[in-house]
């Protein structure tokens, strides 16, 4: 199994292959949740705009999940998913520190970012 730096992640070395797909079903549910919605357009759930949407339209906004490990997947999955651009070496490392490999954070962004933001592949 080879482990990397974060480093060596952002420099685009090869990483194990079985290293890169290693998830659970609920954690390949947590990015698919990622996908799905962009973390980063979230609204706070204390803001005035929360409350109000809230009382009009009977509906709560979504917050964050309860597992910070999960938490960390899901917000890095949206980020690589509608900001990938901005995605940077903290982002990567925020997810390293959570407890996932630099060969899972690397074969996730290599699988997100072949995917249209659809759903489809590209």
């Amino acid at each position: 199994m080879a482990y990397l730096s974060a480093e060596a992640l952002a420099a685009g070395e090869a990483v194990d292959a079985h290293e890169a797909l290693r998830f659970s079903p609920l954690e390949l549910r947590v990015i698919a949740l990622g996908e799905r919605s962009d973390a980063m357009r979230e609204r706070r759930p204390e803001s005035r705009l929360t409350r109000v949407a809230d009382w009009l339209f009977g509906m709560a906004a979504a917050g964050p999940l309860a597992d910070p490990r999960l938490e960390a997947l899901r917000r890095f999955a949206s980020k690589v998913r509608y900001h990938r651009a901005s995605l940077g070496q903290e982002d990567v490392e925020a997810l390293v520190a959570a407890g996932y490999t630099a060969g899972q954070v690397r074969g996730l962004t290599g699988w997100l970012a072949g995917r249209s933001r659809s759903g489809g592949n590209a």
